[in-house]
């Protein structure tokens, strides 16, 4: 699907790709409200906009509902269950996994692969 370039959109994806992380809507919203007025609407509107372009991902957070991650190229994650991090894992994407769906006679168009554990830093912490 096309869609027309907007303002809002310009600015949910600028503040997309100078963050660091993984961010929910609330927090882009409460972010960007401060320095520019845009409703909590606009930034769902937009995130999902940006997800269906491949601008940003979407990602599932295991506490939070949804997150979203500036990086589109495919990789895995790590769920800190103390401290609720999402952290992108720096292994590389296994297409090999799709070979699964394959043998099972179905297509698959992606998988999503989170390991849960405790991360580094909770790890020193204990």
């Amino acid at each position: 699907m096309q869609y027309k370039s907007s303002k809002q959109r310009d600015l949910v994806l600028s503040y997309m790709k100078n963050i660091q992380g993984h961010v929910s809507a609330e927090q882009i919203y409460q972010d960007l409200n401060e320095i520019h007025p845009i409703s909590l609407a606009t930034v769902y509107r937009n995130l999902n906009i940006l997800a269906d372009m491949n601008e940003i991902r979407k990602i599932a957070h295991p506490s939070y509902g949804y997150v979203y991650d500036k990086t589109c190229k495919k990789h895995y994650h790590f769920f800190c269950r103390k401290c609720n991090q999402l952290i992108d894992l720096p292994v590389g994407y296994m297409e090999e996994v799709n070979q699964i769906a394959d043998n099972c006679g179905f297509d698959a168009e992606a998988h999503d692969i989170t390991f849960t554990g405790i991360c580094q830093n909770c790890k020193i912490k204990n």
